[in-house]
């Protein structure tokens, strides 16, 4: 099949590799750069931890097995440094707060209800897991998730480019304003054929080629399949196109559409883990940096991005800093960031057409599920339906379902855990 891939964060990427592996013919067309929008600006914390209701939960478990896959297979690929990209740390939960018996609870009752790994950590553990932390003595523990990790998203880019290019896999700079739907089998594809016979690779019911993209300087082309992944921009391509992909506006900023992600200068940090706490979430970076988010300050993204803001958040996320090592860590950059946030807050993965000529991958968990969604997108378009993606079909919001009982933790006020 030919099939155009709109968008090139990690989804519309990594979804490209596994179409082009299976043997279709993929155009990726991207407005700006490859890896220019969230998917560079992510804490890319993989994990499944405080992820509601249960389908969502199983979904992100899988996605973190999906990653390890990956690495596997592109193992002959590496970065321009030889970099790996996924880290299986683990990741330490802490609470310095009051109430961390009943945090550490609910974490771990939450857990065990999914069969997801955690377990309790004394404080001289602590200290032999993390040197480089200053634990304070009041601290008598700590929960550990073993499965958990982070990606270098920046290599992980370097790596889904290079695997692309290998493959001869065009990464076309152009703007799409509008996509049309195909034509269902049997009906006249007006506008184009389907390269699907010919090639020998088939597809799912419903495959006439004339599917087709409208691009911002006037031009257009025809393809058998049109994946959306652009992210929070699906929402206004969708629309343009009479589609729906129900997505968080970014164009009023809040908590749930915004986040203030810092980068630290080269630190002589040992950090060995994901470390998530009430006062401070970091984790490590291949090239000594360390990425920070502080959940105190993400409320300010309601006052809008300017230079003192980013300024002043800098100072707190160093204050933090130098609070959980008891070092200096000198900030670099803190970033504005939007967030590719479905209305709902959870996945949204399926044909938009009763054609099944478009297709939409969006997510607010892109760093973990990528890998899944790559696989699993590569499989639906040739016709091999996933019960795992059930819960997450674009058809809910028009049916008024919801996806499978949305349920939140307590500790939610605090606690980012949406990576």
């Amino acid at each position: 099949m030919k099939i155009c891939v709109i968008g090139a964060g990690v989804l519309g990427l990594g979804i490209a590799c596994e179409l082009s592996a299976a043997g279709h013919a993929v155009t990726v067309v991207e407005r700006e750069r490859p890896f220019a929008g969230a998917s560079r600006r992510s804490f890319a914390w993989i994990n499944a931890n405080n992820k509601f209701p249960s389908s969502y939960h199983s979904i992100n478990a899988e996605g973190i097995r999906a990653h390890a896959q990956l690495q596997e297979r592109l193992a002959h690929t590496r970065s321009e440094d030889g970099e790996t990209w996924f880290h299986v740390s683990g990741g330490i939960l802490a609470d310095f707060g009051g109430e961390r018996t009943a945090t550490y609870a609910k974490r771990i009752a939450d857990a065990e209800a999914e069969g997801y790994p955690v377990r309790r950590v004394a404080a001289a553990e602590l200290r032999e897991l993390e040197p480089a932390i200053a634990w304070p003595e009041d601290l008598d523990e700590a929960l550990l998730h073993p499965s958990e990790g982070y990606l270098d998203n920046d290599v992980l880019g370097e790596v889904l480019q290079a695997a692309l290019a290998q493959r001869g896999v065009e990464i076309r700079t152009a703007e799409a304003v509008r996509v049309e739907s195909g034509t269902a089998a049997g009906d006249s594809a007006a506008g184009g054929g389907t390269d699907g016979a010919a090639d020998g690779v088939g597809g799912a019911a419903g495959l006439a080629g004339g599917a087709r993209v409208h691009f911002s300087d006037g031009s257009s082309e025809a393809f058998d399949r049109i994946v959306v992944a652009a992210g929070a921009a699906s929402r206004e391509l969708a629309a343009a196109s009479g589609l729906s992909i129900p997505m968080a506006d970014l164009s009023t900023a809040s908590e749930r559409t915004h986040s203030l992600l810092g980068l630290t200068q080269p630190a002589d940090v040992d950090l060995r883990h994901v470390f998530i706490s009430d006062r401070i979430n970091v984790r490590p970076r291949h090239d000594g940096r360390l990425w920070v988010q502080v959940p105190r300050v993400e409320a300010r993204v309601a006052e809008g991005e300017s230079p003192e803001l980013l300024a002043e958040v800098s100072a707190v996320m160093e204050e933090e800093l130098e609070r959980l090592f008891g070092v200096r860590v000198p900030m670099e950059t803190v970033i504005f960031s939007g967030r590719s946030f479905p209305e709902d807050g959870l996945s949204i993965i399926g044909f938009l057409d009763e054609a099944e000529t478009v297709y939409c991958a969006v997510t607010h968990s892109g760093m973990t599920l990528a890998a899944l969604f790559a696989q699993l997108t590569a499989q639906e378009l040739a016709g091999e339906e996933s019960a795992l993606l059930a819960d997450f079909r674009p058809s809910r919001f028009t049916e008024g379902r919801t996806a499978g009982g949305r349920s939140t933790s307590a500790d939610d006020a605090y606690f980012i855990g949406k990576q």
